[in-house]
């Protein structure tokens, strides 16, 4: 059975209580009708000029973000390793098959062409739902390209979510390793500036940072509020942390990265940011992941980029 991390039912709506994701694993809780959030984040150390203004600034790009695409389609190229950590104790060999385990280093290798589908849960900060439909896995073409998530959420299908659950469920079959990944959603960590939830965190002003000749502030994130959002199925609170990259000027959203970790499992997941010249409009370019299951001797890396990115307004998901 695979450790999980996130959460599962893909194909539902998420409301008030969350959903749960299988044993020994987690589960994802978004707290979104009903629900009275402050507008104001709540700040820690805050040694830097300004820093409540580009935390405030953020947060008004988020909320237009949100505004910007109700679908978010585009390729994916996801590439997957499995790795195992060196270990010292490595005595296999030719004349002692049976010694000992493999020394560290790379053990497969995998990659996965799909399309790739972000479809907005409502809004007003309740994010987006990513989608996958394989069409490559190992150079090998296992279907033809006819945009099958795409016409889904395009038309009137009431069972879309679920016809889409299954496509994704169909493509996460390929994946590496013992871990099911179910909160490497691009736009994640970035929508918990959202004055719909950004008061269950705390930001910290960690100065700046060069990426790619921009300046930037980087900003820390801790989830203080409980329950947290992700869960041990045991009910466990696991509060998340990470950081987020900030145009001081503009308050747009370059970079993130978000860790999770319980006794079963352990992810992190980073995603960078490009300016779309065509929509004009800053879209992921980059999602880097780590997942190492507490009963494994493996962790999986991966790498998801994105391109052909397209968006639509309509029709509404609601």
């Amino acid at each position: 059975m695979r450790n999980r991390v996130g959460p599962a039912n893909a194909g539902r709506h998420i409301g008030k209580a969350g959903r749960h994701i299988g044993k020994a694993g987690l589960y994802i809780v978004v707290f979104a009708l009903g629900l009275s959030v402050a507008v104001q984040a709540q700040l820690g150390n805050t040694p830097g000029s300004g820093f409540t203004t580009i935390i405030g600034s953020a947060m008004r790009y988020v909320i237009a973000y949100e505004q910007k695409f109700t679908l978010l389609a585009a390729d994916e190229t996801y590439v997957q390793e499995l790795q195992r950590p060196p270990n010292p104790g490595d005595n296999l060999s030719r004349t002692n098959p049976g010694g000992g385990m493999r020394a560290g280093g790379a053990m497969s290798r995998l990659v996965i062409k799909s399309d790739f589908l972000l479809v907005q849960l409502g809004g007003d900060g309740e994010g987006w739902m990513p989608f996958r439909d394989a069409y490559e896995v190992k150079g090998a073409k296992v279907r033809n390209r006819e945009e099958r998530l795409l016409k889904l959420f395009q038309g009137d299908d009431k069972e879309r979510f679920e016809k889409a659950a299954k496509l994704n469920e169909a493509t996460a079959s390929h994946n590496l390793g013992n871990v099911a990944r179910t909160i490497n959603i691009p736009t994640l960590a970035m929508m918990f500036l959202h004055p719909r939830v950004n008061e269950r965190f705390e930001f910290t002003d960690e100065g700046e940072e060069t990426i790619a000749g921009r300046v930037l502030r980087r900003a820390a994130y801790r989830e203080v509020a409980r329950p947290t959002l992700i869960k041990t199925t045991r009910g466990r609170d696991l509060a998340l942390t990470g950081h987020i990259w900030i145009d001081p000027f503009t308050g747009t959203v370059v970079k993130t990265d978000l860790n999770a970790a319980d006794p079963a499992v352990r992810c992190a997941i980073t995603v960078t940011y490009r300016k779309d010249d065509a929509l004009d409009f800053w879209v992921p370019s980059q999602m880097d992941e780590y997942y190492k299951a507490a009963l494994s001797l493996d962790e999986v890396l991966a790498t998801a980029t994105y391109s052909n990115v397209r968006r639509f307004l309509k029709p509404s998901v609601n």
